[in-house]
């Protein structure tokens, strides 16, 4: 019998008014055939029963209200309280699959130098939005694609302090933004075949309530990329001038 050290996953749920769902997506976290686990709810401003069933829910939580900063900053304060060694994120409305954890740790242990992981994500449609499921039946956005969001990420907790948090003045492309600065700051990433996330497509999704806000929140960010590129590159220029 194996005796090595399992461990902890700190498993970060960002909700704002998430009462309708929430209690299923601590459940596929309860769930989870991984141990050992800690789960950190930031509440970031609910005025709904939210902060009620978190609080009800079986199993041990750690739980914390915050004035509405968006959830980027519920992120970054979930990071903060996180007691493991691993980080892992869940969108209060979308789900795990049971062997989601397992799988990423597996690949860490498989590769030590291994910064994050990510995996596939999965739409899954409410039965209110039966019609628009219907309509993207043969569509790409009912096939699994690469999650690169942050329910489908788990990171080693020392790569936020090389590649910093989440951009706490981007309400949609924290995620996108994250990903593009771990790449530039050399982080070592694998993209996993299986699905690791379950999108729940809903009439609240805050892709679909706030999809004009979000398309200029990404236009911004591309550009904060590409000067980001140019700046590092420009660096390096200079560095190659003074060693020759």
């Amino acid at each position: 019998m194996s005796t090595k050290r399992r461990p902890l996953i700190s498993c970060v749920i960002p909700v704002l008014n998430g009462e309708a769902y929430i209690g299923e997506t601590l459940d596929s976290i309860a769930a989870q055939t991984y141990r050992p686990l800690q789960i950190v709810v930031i509440d970031d401003g609910s005025t709904d029963r939210t902060a009620e069933i978190v609080r009800a829910h079986a199993g041990q939580i750690l739980y914390h209200y915050q004035e509405n900063r968006g959830i980027a900053a519920a992120c970054n304060r979930g990071i903060d309280m996180a007691s493991g060694e691993f980080v892992a994120f869940l969108d209060a409305d979308d789900l795990w699959p049971a062997r989601k954890l397992a799988l990423q740790m597996a690949r860490f242990d498989a590769r030590p130098e291994l910064d994050y992981c990510v995996g596939h994500a999965q739409n899954f449609w409410m039965p209110e939005l039966a019609q628009e499921e219907e309509q993207f039946k043969d569509h790409p956005r009912s096939r699994p694609v690469p999650g690169y969001v942050c329910g489908s990420l788990m990171a080693r907790k020392k790569t936020f302090e090389t590649v910093g948090g989440f951009d706490e003045s981007l309400r949609h492309g924290y995620d996108t933004d994250w990903y593009l600065r771990a790449r530039q700051s050399g982080c070592v990433e694998e993209a996993m075949p299986d699905v690791l996330l379950l999108r729940r497509v809903h009439k609240q999704n805050r892709s679909r309530m706030h999809a004009g806000r979000s398309h200029g929140e990404y236009l911004r960010l591309l550009k904060q990329n590409l000067d980001r590129r140019r700046r590092s590159a420009a660096t390096d220029s200079e560095d190659d001038k003074t060693s020759s």
